[in-house]
């Protein structure tokens, strides 16, 4: 090997050693011209040995690395061995950056050439440009700069790495049609109109046809595409002619946008090409998921989870604004509406949280509806709204609030069931009823529950009258409390006729609140409080105890058909120890449970098999079933045939107008026949004139109670009532 080595073939040796390097090598003369290319040069360059041997090195090197490369060219001539990078033109016109290696070549002393390697580090380069761009965007991105700002600097890094790129980023809207403009930078204006608010389908140029498609669409010409054909004109006179589009894709793969790039010649992207759009287009979606997730964080700090609407602290802060620029002028008003929905504590006992979380969200709908763009409709939590109206008077306070009111008389569809429900609005207005939003919001509140006391289903405006309500309210809410524990309640029993022999058959319950110094308190003020707060189920609970121990005394032969009703409220009804309490009293005050009748409203049956369940199981027990006030809620005789009920009660209302108009004199007879028909008997209220007992007669109507037979009693004087063995006739 050594005397090879020393022998004429040495040449042969280091020629092999040069030709099949897997770096490309080169040699060149004194003058800088090509005189050997080996195979992986040709491959590197796109040029073929004969085609530059001779030729100047300098033909080969970008313009703007030239004289930096002859200088080095120079000091190697002058002996010196270098190794640096520069960007080459290959042959296809494409940039390629080389680490090349130069040394001289000694002949008798003197340099009388180069020799080197040259690597192809433009894949590297790229790559590390890609990771220092990658931390740039995401440290941009963790010190909150705006979203534009990231994508930018997205686009800047693509368009560094690869030469003759023009980059775009169009994001989704809302509704997921169509691709607006997130950053198009160095794109021609008249092109970037075109493509904004750009339509998603199968046919939209590169970019709508990606997202339509979820997938990456290439189009090495645009001019030949046919996804192109529609659209083409504008980039094509722009000189635009290759585009690479890929969907930009959140972790479930739902399309947030589109990562573009562009080149002014038809092209298909090389590996490294892709590289970097994968890279690009995962930066992209990092940057637009955590945008967005910051977006819904603040939109979730201010705005109802449920319905979506501005909550409470946005509501107020936007109170805080319009008084303060009402302020500014001195001519405007602020109006503030505030709204309860009648009943809706009903609709989630009976029906279920997610029927009534369903209809909030309707309401709110509709809700919106009624107002102007520069208004705020906002949830303020429960069942509570709120609607803020800037610069608009008390008369335009009033279009809204009867347009709100309209708008929820239609009924909700809402899981299989149609419901109706009922506003009561309360209204202010600044500066007139306050100065602040604390104060105003007060003073609405007052309103909305005149509005309830007025009846509910309807509005009314603050006024100072309702400061003195709301302390009597107040008072005896708190009256209320402690009168539940002491002797302050008693009951009155009204009787309840039979309508064929005119003897008593029965009583109603009928709760009465003597307090030692307000006085005799109606049971229109006080249940519904007792409602509201929840008292209403102590209280229940001892009104049903001493109306069992009355009844318990009125048990004997001559009373046999006796029955005395007592009322349960919505809240009592479903409480899930109803039955255990009921048991408990009957137990406790050893009273036969068929002399007892528990009357129930129909709105209370809302929720079907729930209601059914605990009538069932009541009845099981031995308890009477009646359903009060029928024809003013929601039931429908179809939905009678659900439950065990013995008596349906014909509210007073339809009674009290029977000698009105014929409608109600149909509606009376209707209920009374179809009662019939299911097998129940029927109970007319408030009876007050002999031609009404006679309609009632006529028509077949079973029992009645009212002032035509006798007011209400105290326990001795209807006991008093049955000893003398009452007929009326």
């Amino acid at each position: 090997m050594e005397s090879l080595l020393r022998s004429d073939s040495l040449f042969d040796i280091y020629k092999s050693l040069f030709d099949y390097n897997p770096d490309a090598c080169y040699a060149l003369n004194a003058e800088g011209q090509f005189q050997l290319f080996n195979e992986v040069a040709e491959e590197t360059t796109g040029y073929m040995e004969k085609e530059v041997i001779q030729l100047p090195f300098t033909a080969l090197i970008d313009e703007k690395f030239l004289p930096e490369t002859m200088a080095l060219f120079q000091r190697v001539l002058r002996g010196s061995r270098e190794q640096f990078d520069t960007i080459i033109k290959a042959k296809d016109g494409s940039g390629i950056e080389l680490s090349i290696t130069a040394a001289p070549i000694y002949i008798d002393g003197e340099v009388k050439g180069i020799v080197g390697t040259a690597k192809d580090v433009t894949e590297r380069n790229n790559l590390e440009l890609l990771l220092n761009g990658q931390n740039k965007v995401l440290e941009m991105i963790a010190q909150g700069e705006p979203l534009s700002a990231v994508l930018d600097r997205i686009i800047t890094i693509v368009e560094t790495i690869s030469e003759g790129a023009l980059g775009s980023i169009l994001l989704t809207n809302e509704e997921g049609t169509h691709l607006n403009a997130g950053t198009t930078r160095n794109l021609p204006n008249e092109y970037v109109r075109m493509i904004d608010n750009m339509p998603i389908g199968p046919d939209a140029a590169s970019c709508g046809t990606a997202a339509y498609l979820n997938c990456r669409v290439i189009s090495a010409d645009i001019d030949s595409d046919p996804r192109w054909a529609l659209y083409k004109e504008v980039p094509l006179k722009h000189g635009l002619r290759a585009c690479w589009s890929s969907p930009v894709r959140d972790s479930q793969r739902k399309v947030l946008g589109v990562f573009a790039i562009y080149y002014t010649s038809s092209r298909t992207p090389t590996t490294t090409d892709m590289q970097i759009i994968e890279k690009a287009t995962h930066l992209t979606s990092l940057a637009i998921q955590h945008y967005r997730a910051e977006e819904q964080i603040k939109f979730m700090a201010f705005h109802d989870a449920l319905t979506g609407l501005p909550n409470k602290q946005l509501f107020n802060e936007r109170l805080t604004e319009a008084i303060s620029r009402c302020k500014a002028t001195a001519e405007e008003t602020v109006v503030l509406l505030y709204m309860d929905l009648d009943r809706f504590k009903l609709i989630n006992d009976t029906l279920g949280h997610n029927v009534g979380d369903a209809l909030l969200n309707q309401v709110a709908r509709r809700m919106e509806a009624c107002i102007r763009k520069t208004d705020t409709a906002s949830r303020q939590g429960g069942d509570e709204f709120a609607i803020l109206l800037e610069g608009a008077s008390k008369k335009e306070a009033t279009i809204v609030a009867d347009r709100v009111l309209n708008a929820l008389a239609r009924p909700f569809e809402v899981g299989g069931h149609e419901i109706f429900i009922t506003p009561s609005i309360g209204i202010c207005l600044y500066p007139p009823d306050g100065s602040c939003p604390e104060e105003l919001i007060r003073k609405a509140d007052l309103a909305m529950y005149q509005a309830k006391k007025e009846g509910k289903n309807n509005f009314q405006f603050y006024d100072e009258s309702l400061n003195s309500r709301i302390y009597d309210r107040l008072q005896i809410e708190n009256e209320l409390r402690k009168a539940i524990d002491s002797e302050q309640f008693s009951l009155r029993y009204q009787p309840i006729v039979d309508l064929v022999s005119g003897q008593l058959v029965g009583a109603e319950a009928l709760t009465r609140w003597d307090h030692p110094e307000l006085g005799s308190i109606p049971p229109d003020q006080f249940i519904p409080i007792a409602e509201e707060t929840g008292l209403i189920l102590p209280l229940g609970e001892r009104i049903l105890r001493m109306a069992c121990k009355e009844l318990k005394k009125w048990q004997f032969a001559d009373t046999e058909r006796f029955t005395l009703a007592v009322n349960l409220s919505i809240r009592q009804f479903y409480q899930p120890n109803l039955l255990k309490i009921i048991q408990g009293i009957l137990r406790e005050t050893e009273t036969d449970p068929t002399r007892l009748t528990i009357e129930i409203t129909e709105s209370m049956t809302m929720n079907v098999k729930k209601a059914s369940s605990i009538l069932y199981q009541l009845k099981s027990m031995g308890i009477n079933i009646s359903m009060d006030d029928f024809g003013t809620g929601y039931s429908s005789l179809n939905c009678l045939k659900e439950f065990p009920i013995d008596h349906l009660k014909i509210d007073q209302t339809f009674i009290r107008e029977i000698s009105g108009t014929n409608g109600n004199k149909n509606i009376a007879a209707t209920i009374i026949s179809m009662a019939h028909t299911l097998g129940m008997k029927v109970i007319a209220e408030g009876v007050e004139t002999e031609e009404q007992l006679h309609f009632l007669k006529q028509h077949n109507s079973d029992e009645a109670q009212g002032y035509l037979f006798s007011k209400p009693l105290a326990a001795g004087e209807f006991h008093l009532l049955i000893d003398k063995g009452f007929v009326y006739s």
